[in-house]
């Protein structure tokens, strides 16, 4: 390996590092981005273009460089081309610090290639220069606002996918941030959600993605609304960098500090909602513990979080702290009327999507319940959503 220039983005104060490598010590480096393939890899099968690449990659194609992020603190930035311990810190970096901001669908071709192929052919593809951009110092807003500007108007490559790939490193800052308060497992785990603070990937993932688009409905159709969510979500990005005042904190950052709030929330709905109630009229009110699981609930409250993050900040402030102390009222036996919620439900047409009407319905409660400043009681919260 080689560095072949160094450049400072002034725009998200990153910098870009141009090395070259071998294609085997390429493979080396991301062989732990597998999860961010597998998202990718459901997006490009079948996909004609790609099986075009791979033949081209065996024929000695030289492609365009992959850019990669290391997870901020992990390495430190080059002085200059001549730096001796940049490329072994590179070298010896953790797999799960290591992050592809452009180039899914190239490193999937490449490690296709590998597995088709072996002996002297395999040796001399491996040992094939290609050029890596590295952005050692990126953090997390910055490697969000990196992605999307580089896949906008892309096809392949969604608003949806691009923060399913962003939320592993978030997840992992999760974790850190609050300890032990939080526990976030994958589909393919053994574990399923039994008390408080334990959250699925993949609705953490969603519920990002609702926070960002500050929309309880995440997977549009419509291509047009679909393009218009990436230009607002790059907008909402590139206007928070290098900005310090909390009230133009980042999406990333404020949705760090949403998932403070969950837990909290949560902790506290798990012990005021310990047992199921049954609210009459062949309606039972859940525990805490199911009204968590349910991707339709963080769906519904992370966008209208993120909503009055953008539109009524001063009174979602004041709304947590009701909410919170309303939890922990003793007299109050259904505080969050969840017997009405559940009632409501009831009503809606099985014809129609219920899922969308259930999003709509939290969305819209907990959006009147913040900017309300927790004025407006939960029973007619929903009600009137």
């Amino acid at each position: 390996m080689r560095i072949l220039s160094i450049i400072k983005d002034e725009r998200i104060n990153a910098t870009s590092v141009l090395v070259e490598m071998s294609t085997g010590d390429y493979l080396k480096l991301v062989s732990g981005a597998e999860e961010n393939l597998e998202i990718q890899r459901k997006i490009i099968k079948g996909f004609k273009p790609y099986d075009r690449l791979r033949q081209d990659l065996k024929a000695g194609c030289l492609i365009p460089p992959v850019v990669l992020g290391i997870r901020e603190g992990r390495i430190d930035t080059p002085r200059d081309v001549n730096d001796g311990l940049f490329i072994p810190s590179l070298e010896s970096t953790r797999a799960k610090d290591v992050f592809i901001i452009d180039g899914l669908q190239r490193t999937t071709a490449i490690q296709n290639v590998r597995n088709l192929i072996q002996g002297k052919e395999l040796a001399n593809f491996l040992s094939r220069p290609l050029r890596v951009e590295i952005w050692p110092d990126i953090t997390l807003p910055e490697l969000t606002y990196r992605m999307i500007l580089l896949n906008a108007g892309q096809k392949p490559m969604s608003l949806k996918h691009q923060l399913e790939v962003v939320s592993r490193p978030l997840c992992e800052d999760l974790a850190d941030k609050y300890k032990d308060r939080v526990f976030i497992y994958r589909e393919k785990d053994t574990n399923r959600r039994s008390g408080p603070g334990q959250y699925q990937f993949s609705i953490i993932a969603q519920a990002f993605q609702a926070f960002v688009q500050k929309s309880p409905h995440i997977d549009v159709r419509n291509e047009v609304i679909a393009e218009l969510n990436q230009i607002d979500a790059l907008t909402d990005y590139g206007d928070s960098l290098n900005k310090t005042d909390n009230d133009n904190a980042d999406p990333t950052t404020e949705f760090e500090s949403y998932m403070g709030f969950l837990i909290d929330f949560d902790y506290k709905l798990c012990r005021k909602y310990d047992e199921r109630t049954d609210f009459g009229e062949g309606v039972t009110i859940p525990t805490g513990v199911n009204i968590l699981s349910r991707d339709t609930f963080h769906l519904g409250m992370a966008a209208a979080y993120g909503w009055c993050t953008e539109h009524k900040k001063d009174a979602l402030d004041t709304a947590k702290q009701k909410l919170l102390a309303l939890l922990d009222d003793d007299k109050e036996v259904d505080p969050l009327a969840f017997g009405r919620l559940e009632k409501i439900q009831t009503g809606f047409r099985r014809k129609d999507n219920t899922g969308e009407q259930t999003r709509n319905l939290i969305f819209n409660g907990f959006k009147e319940y913040f900017r309300s400043e927790g004025i407006t009681p939960f029973e007619k919260c929903w009600t009137q959503a």
